[in-house]
């Protein structure tokens, strides 16, 4: 009973991990008006490795699961990283006209997105050649199809927003008003495709999650919490669209499921549930 006690709380500081170093350094976000950016960068840097680095060795203390640190479990746990740092930005997009002033935290908040988009990309790749993993060809090639659909729009997100202050120079500086710049950059048909890749992205995390559980290499919470937190993903993804995001009063907080970042915590938490399967206390 101690050890599954003593699992059980390892297990929740881990998943809790991010959130709390990220907190930790939000008082140097750049955000905050005389903050230094690179100072940020610093924090966030220190920060990553610091709580990482402690996590890793203690896993493999505690946990026998660590065979290499190149491999998708781990590139999977370290998607810690980006979470790190947008949560120490402790604050939303700025998509105002002030923006201009200090492009620089916007480029570094989708800079955090892309860094997470590669880890996912890399963690899934080397999941998917692995063939000692034995499950169904056609749900392989299937999950296949679905990541290729899930990071081109992951990528194609990242960078449309990574562009928005350079867009919204450009608009103005032909004259336009500032505050009619978003509803032309951010089309229905922009909406649309960050929807559908959506349904992709929860659905192959979903997947993924099951797949691992029969595989036996995680305990059967990841796939229970991935899949719920994924349909509530789908269905914010189908109103947000059908709303043109302008959700029913009541049903602001399906924003939350749409946000890119949702998609990485959903994935850390199975790199955590990867690391976390078994015990070197359990008998």
């Amino acid at each position: 009973m101690p050890t599954k006690i003593l699992k059980f709380i390892l297990t929740i500081i881990l998943i809790l991990l991010p959130f709390f170093a990220g907190v930790f350094i939000a008082k140097y976000s750049p955000y905050v008006e005389g903050n230094d950016f690179n100072r940020y960068l610093w924090a966030w840097t220190l920060a990553s490795i610091m709580s990482i680095g402690a996590s890793l060795l203690l896993i493999k203390y505690v946990f026998n699961t660590i065979d290499s640190l190149f491999s998708y479990e781990v590139l999977l746990f370290c998607l810690a990283i980006p979470i790190i740092g947008i949560v120490g930005l402790a604050a939303p997009p700025d998509l105002s006209i002030n923006l201009l002033q200090h492009p620089e935290r916007e480029h570094l908040r989708y800079t955090m997105l892309f860094l997470g988009a590669a880890l996912f990309g890399l963690a899934f790749l080397l999941f998917w050649y692995n063939h000692n993993l034995k499950f169904s060809p056609t749900v392989r090639w299937l999950m296949l199809l679905f990541f290729l659909v899930a990071l081109g729009e992951m990528i194609y997100e990242f960078r449309h927003h990574y562009l928005f202050p350079e867009g919204m120079k450009d608009w103005i500086d032909e004259g336009n008003k500032a505050e009619d710049f978003e509803r032309s950059y951010d089309t229905i048909t922009v909406l649309g495709i960050g929807a559908m890749g959506r349904f992709f992205q929860f659905i192959l995390i979903a997947l993924f999650s099951i797949t691992l559980y029969r595989l036996q290499k995680v305990k059967v919470w990841s796939p229970i919490f991935s899949t719920l937190i994924a349909l509530f993903g789908i269905v914010s993804a189908a109103m947000i669209y059908v709303t043109a995001l302008k959700l029913p009063q009541g049903y602001e907080f399906l924003f939350l499921f749409f946000i890119p970042g949702i998609l990485f915590i959903l994935l850390y938490m199975i790199g955590v549930a990867l690391l976390t399967h078994k015990s070197l206390f359990s008998k």
